[in-house]
């Protein structure tokens, strides 16, 4: 992948966390570092013209992405959509060429499976293309050529990208790796998780 100037990758961290308690599950901390920085290290490994974090207004969430331009979201409590459309705009206004969405709340995603995603736009690059886990529903990563940027500005609610998913393209991943955390219980499974590919990782 060594063009990709067109390409925009925006990392999704505005939410409202409701399912966590009163921590913003973003800082929580997994293996050592925030959750947040897990998916952020993962994004910055596909070459981009610009990498893109939407985030709340709370500074240790864009510290925690070194390599990112923040986009603040000031209403996150609309949904994910809202930082849908955010980075849809933001990405049009750079004259992007395709639009890959990571989610910041699953960890173990790695570059080597949005690579595969970047790969499969670079041989068909007209349809939008979401990830799966083997019986699962299509979810992010998703990349979306340009001609779909208009729509996911048009998106309402939680539902998010999903509305899209329709006529896509699937590239499947493990299980393991699509895991998301939305609850305490959650994270601490993916610590779990951690220590049993490795014993001596700190979670």
């Amino acid at each position: 992948m060594p063009g990709n100037d067109g390409l925009v990758v925006a990392l999704l961290g505005a939410g409202r966390s409701s399912r966590f308690g009163r921590e913003d599950k973003l800082l929580a901390t997994l293996g050592g570092r925030p959750l947040i920085a897990w998916a952020a290290q993962a994004g910055l490994g596909i070459p981009a013209a610009r990498h893109l974090v939407i985030a709340g207004p709370d500074a240790r969430l864009s510290a925690a992405c070194p390599g990112y331009v923040l986009l603040p979201n000031p209403h996150p409590e609309d949904g994910l959509a809202s930082s849908l459309r955010i980075a849809a705009g933001a990405a049009r206004g750079l004259g992007a060429t395709a639009l890959l969405i990571l989610l910041a709340d699953m960890p173990f995603v790695d570059a080597g499976h949005l690579a595969g995603l970047v790969t499969q736009w670079d041989q068909d690059g007209s349809q939008p293309l979401f990830s799966r886990a083997p019986g699962g529903p299509p979810q992010p990563p998703a990349l979306f050529p340009a001609a779909f940027l208009p729509m996911i500005e048009t998106l309402q609610g939680d539902r998010g990208a999903r509305a899209l998913a329709g006529d896509a393209l699937i590239v499947e991943a493990p299980a393991d790796r699509m895991i998301d955390i939305d609850t305490p219980a959650d994270l601490a499974r993916a610590a779990n998780y951690l220590r049993a590919l490795d014993p001596g990782e700190q979670a």
